[in-house]
C-alpha cells in the first residue's frame, strides 16, 4: 500500500475506535444526561435555545447556564439529519478527531523528526482525549476550540510561528476558537490574555499588520458571535457575561495547590488512567471485573506517573537547545492557570482547564522530539501505543453493555428521539432556561 493509503486506513481506524469508545461511555449519568437533554430538547421542541451548558459551583451551590446556542445546536441538529441517538456522539467524535488530526499535522510541521502516524495515534489514544472528548459532555467540545485557538496563537506570535498562516488567518483562528469555547465552558476566561499578548506584539512592531489582524479576529468570531446575539437581545449583557458565583479574594487552598495543579496540567499529555476509574474501591472493582486489562493498565499507570516528571525535567534541556518559545508558552500558560485559581472557590480539578490540552501536547511532543532518535525510547513509544490500544479496545468492550452507557438502555433513548419527547429520558435541572 502507498503511504497515503496507509494514512487513510489509520484515520478511519482511529476514528472508529474513538467513536465506539464514546458509545461505551456514560450517557445516563447526571452531567452527561443533562448535556444530551439540552440538545434533545431543542430537537423535540424546535424553540430557539438561548443558553447552553449548566454552570454549577458545588462549593457554593451557585447555578446558571452558559449563554449561547452553540451546544444545543451541535447536539440537536444532527438528530434532524439522522434521528437516532448515536448521531450527536458521532458528530462529537468527528469534531474532536478532526481537531487531533489538525494538531498532529501541525506538530509534525514543527517537529519534522516526529512521524505523523505516531503523533496522531499517541494523541488519539491518550486517556484525556479518549475519556473527555468522545462522550456527550460540554468540556468534550473544548478540544476543537482550544486546538484552533492555540494554533492561531502560535502562528500569530513571530517567535512561535511556522509561517503556515498569515496573520489575519491566525487571528481568525483565535477569534473562532474563543467564541467556540465561550459557549461550552467558562474556562474561556483564561484565553483573552493570549489574545492581548498577540495584539500587543503587533503594536510593538510599529502597528504593522494590526488592522489585518483585528479584521481577521473579528471575522473569525462573527459566525459564532451570531449565536450569542439572540441571548444578548433577549436577556442583556449581564446574562451574556455571566458566570458569577465562583469568585473569591485569595483562596488559600488553591494558592497552596501549586504542585497539584502542575501535575494535573502536565498529565494532559500523559497516561493518567486512574483518574477516570473513580475512587480506590471503584478502581479495584474495575480490574477485578476485567482481569485482561491488568497488564496494559499496570504498565500505563506506571508510565503515567513517570511522564510528568520527565516533561518537567526536560523543560530545562529544551530551554538550552533553543526551544525557549515553546517552554515559555507551556509554563507561562500554567502560571496563568495557577494564579487564576487564587481568585476562585472552585477546586482546581483538571477538566476545568482542559482547554489547555493542545499546549501540553505540543510541549510533550517537543520533548519526544529529543528522544525519538534513541532506540530505547522508540521501542518504549511503540510499546505504549500497543498497550494503549489494548486498553482502549478492552475498556470499550467491557463498558459498552453497562447500564450507564447508551447501549445500556438504547431503546429508551431511541424512543425519545423518535417520538420527539425528551421527557422520556429525564427533565432539565430546575431553573434552567432550556
Amino acid at each position: 500500500m502507498s503511504n497515503r493509503t496507509k494514512i487513510i486506513f489509520l484515520l478511519l481506524f482511529l476514528l472508529v475506535v474513538r467513536t465506539l469508545f464514546g458509545f461505551s461511555q456514560p450517557l445516563f449519568s447526571t452531567d452527561e444526561l443533562q448535556t444530551f437533554l439540552i440538545g434533545l430538547k431543542f430537537y423535540c421542541t424546535g424553540s430557539w435555545p438561548y443558553f447552553g451548558p449548566d454552570l454549577i459551583v458545588t462549593e457554593t451551590g451557585f447555578y446558571a447556564q452558559i449563554p449561547g446556542a452553540l451546544e444545543p445546536l451541535v447536539i440537536g441538529l444532527p438528530l434532524y439529519l439522522f434521528p437516532f441517538p448515536e448521531a450527536p456522539i458521532i458528530v462529537l467524535n468527528l469534531l474532536s478527531f478532526g481537531a487531533l488530526v489538525l494538531l498532529s499535522w501541525y506538530v509534525t510541521r514543527r517537529l519534522p523528526k516526529m512521524p505523523f502516524w505516531f503523533v496522531l495515534s499517541w494523541s488519539s489514544l491518550l486517556p484525556w482525549t479518549l475519556y473527555e472528548s468522545t462522550r456527550i459532555y460540554n468540556p468534550s467540545y473544548l478540544l476543537l476550540g482550544g486546538t484552533l485557538f492555540f494554533i492561531g496563537f502560535m502562528e500569530a506570535m513571530p517567535s512561535l510561528s511556522l509561517n503556515w498562516l498569515r496573520a489575519p488567518w491566525a487571528f481568525a483562528f483565535m477569534g473562532f476558537g474563543l467564541l467556540w469555547c465561550m459557549q461550552f465552558h467558562f474556562s474561556w476566561i483564561l484565553l483573552p490574555p493570549f489574545i492581548a499578548l498577540a495584539f500587543w506584539g503587533r503594536l510593538r512592531n510599529k502597528g504593522e499588520g494590526f488592522a489585518g489582524a483585528l479584521a481577521g479576529f473579528i471575522l473569525g468570531a462573527i459566525p459564532l458571535a451570531a449565536l450569542l446575539a439572540p441571548t444578548l437581545v433577549q436577556f442583556g449583557w449581564r446574562r451574556v457575561l455571566g458566570g458569577g458565583g465562583t469568585s473569591q479574594f485569595f483562596c488559600r487552598e488553591n494558592i497552596e495547590a501549586f504542585f497539584t495543579i502542575l501535575a494535573r496540567y502536565l498529565s494532559f499529555g500523559c497516561y493518567e488512567i486512574l483518574r477516570f476509574l473513580g475512587s480506590g474501591p471503584a478502581r479495584w472493582g474495575f480490574f477485578k471485573s476485567a482481569p485482561w486489562l491488568v497488564p496494559p493498565g499496570f504498565f500505563l499507570i506506571v508510565v503515567g506517573y513517570i511522564q510528568p516528571f520527565l516533561l518537567l525535567g526536560f523543560g530545562w534541556l529544551l530551554w538550552k537547545k533553543g526551544q525557549r518559545p515553546i517552554v515559555l508558552l507551556a509554563f507561562g500558560a500554567f502560571l496563568l492557570l495557577d494564579v487564576s485559581f487564587w481568585f476562585t472557590s472552585k477546586e482546581p480539578l483538571a477538566h476545568i482547564y482542559y482547554v489547555f490540552l493542545p499546549v501540553v501536547l505540543v510541549y510533550s511532543f517537543t520533548v519526544w522530539n529529543e528522544l525519538v532518535e534513541r532506540r530505547f525510547f522508540r521501542i518504549l513509544g511503540l510499546l505504549c501505543l500497543g498497550l494503549s490500544l489494548w486498553w482502549t479496545v478492552g475498556t470499550l468492550v467491557k463498558d459498552m453493555p453497562n447500564p450507564g452507557s447508551l447501549y445500556g438502555n438504547r431503546a429508551l433513548a431511541a424512543k425519545a428521539v423518535r417520538e420527539k419527547n425528551y421527557h422520556l429520558l429525564g427533565e432539565r435541572r430546575p431553573g434552567s432556561f432550556n
